[in-house]
């Protein structure tokens, strides 16, 4: 896609959280086009900011010109008001308007407001989804509009040591809150700690309505940079996500290009990447959770063979060549479609 240039609108790539990481990835490596760019439409518990950054994301929109493609961004709630503004300008302004649904609790929005998402999605020239479910219920109310399973890119880290050779590390990646598990995860920590008195766990993320105990060879941090966060990856032998809501969490896919496996939950898109990568135990089971992650503590090699099928999976289905090249296609077929239907009613 020489020549075109595709604006993605969300977070900031510099702020917390898997929906700026995914705008961080595609900006850094150009995913999808040779041209992209970036327009932050909110920032983190800061609605003065946000009421700013969507004007201006707005005006942006306008002035978009022919051949270029907005491509929005959208969770729930506030979301589909806020991006949904600017995907009808997109479409009154004849732009091809693509759309990527994230948020744990999409679902649940959208069958509480179905209105507003068919509104907001009926505008689109492309939906793309991160798991099945989320797909047949675009496909469902909002037949006439191309919608595709496209998961997010995750830059390969093929150097990281295989998991036999770290140490007995677990690494809990995320908002360390009710929603991610935090305290599931630590009500299993307190039993592996009390077996394995070699063994110890790092949390990083930012903390949301949760607050950690000191508990013994419990590390928890705060938010850390990329490379910070690779460094982490490859010094655990197992990443932990026992989550109670999930779209596609990037921290399992950053730890499988990693080469690392993971013990987590039956939710959202999950199941997918524990076909070839993790062990899914039961929400809110922590008896069960420490278990598993006991079971790759007790076995280096199990953690290197599940690790290394989980690195080959994202080299072969999300890496960034694999992405870039499927999302190039998408525009493409969005941009027809969107001359077709240019002046079809809404």
């Amino acid at each position: 896609m020489i020549g075109r240039t595709v604006h993605h609108f969300g977070p900031d790539p510099a702020e917390v959280g898997g929906m700026a990481s995914v705008i961080r990835v595609i900006t850094e490596h150009s995913i999808g086009s040779d041209d992209v760019r970036f327009h932050p439409t909110w920032r983190w518990r800061s609605r003065a900011a946000t009421c700013r950054l969507t004007l201006a994301a707005a005006c942006k929109i306008v002035a978009l010109r022919r051949g270029e493609i907005a491509h929005v961004h959208l969770s729930e709630r506030g979301s589909f008001v806020r991006e949904g503004i600017l995907i009808a300008l997109a479409r009154m302004r004849g732009t091809t308007a693509v759309v990527t649904i994230h948020g744990a609790d999409f679902l649940t929005f959208a069958h509480s407001r179905p209105r507003l998402v068919v509104a907001v999605l009926g505008r689109s020239s492309l939906i793309t989804c991160l798991d099945t479910a989320v797909l047949d219920y675009v496909r469902r109310v909002v037949p006439r509009v191309r919608a595709e399973m496209l998961p997010n890119p995750v830059p390969m880290d093929e150097t990281s040591p295989p998991a036999d050779e770290t140490s007995e590390v677990i690494l809990f990646a995320g908002e360390i809150g009710i929603r991610k598990g935090a305290d599931v995860l630590l009500g299993a920590w307190r039993m592996i700690a009390a077996a394995r008195p070699s063994a110890r766990c790092i949390m990083v993320g930012p903390a949301n309505g949760f607050t950690v105990p000191e508990v013994e060879r419990l590390t928890v941090r705060g938010v850390v940079g990329p490379n910070e966060m690779q460094a982490l990856i490859r010094s655990a032998r197992v990443v932990a996500l026992p989550s109670r809501a999930e779209g596609m969490p990037m921290a399992l896919t950053e730890a499988m290009s990693g080469g690392r496996a993971f013990v987590s939950t039956p939710v959202g898109g999950i199941p997918e990447l524990a076909r070839s990568g993790g062990v899914l135990v039961p929400v809110g089971d922590e008896v069960e959770l420490a278990r598993c992650l006991g079971m790759f503590l007790d076995s280096p090699d199990l953690a290197k063979r599940l690790g290394e099928r989980a690195r080959q999976y994202c080299g072969e289905t999300r890496s960034v060549a694999v992405i870039d090249a499927r999302l190039r296609e998408l525009y493409d077929a969005a941009r027809v479609d969107a001359l077709d239907t240019r002046c079809a009613p809404i």
